[in-house]
């Protein structure tokens, strides 16, 4: 957000970018600690035993078969969640 914006910006507002943009940097911190994890033990197989290396591809199969979606109640649901929302602000903006 640029500095000139701010003024047109509430405190409500305010608040609310700036808990999803440290919401959006925690999950951020979260991946890349998975992923070093993972990086970790797969370097601890290929240094000491590379033989008995798990087939990482094997993991990568199987997240991509999923079960099928439902699109319209995802829909419904985040739908809700707004409503939820919007009449929580109303509550508390009284």
């Amino acid at each position: 957000m640029h500095h000139l914006e701010f003024w047109a910006v509430s405190l409500r507002e305010y608040d609310l970018i700036t808990r999803a943009r440290i919401k959006a940097k925690d999950s951020e911190f979260e991946a890349r600690r998975v992923l070093n994890q993972e990086l970790g033990v797969l370097t601890q197989f290929a240094f000491h035993d590379p033989k008995k290396m798990p087939d990482f591809t094997k993991a990568a199969r199987s997240a991509t078969t999923q079960a099928p979606r439902n699109k319209t109640q995802e829909l419904q649901q985040l739908q809700a969640m707004f409503m939820g929302m919007h009449f929580q602000g109303k509550k508390k903006g009284r």
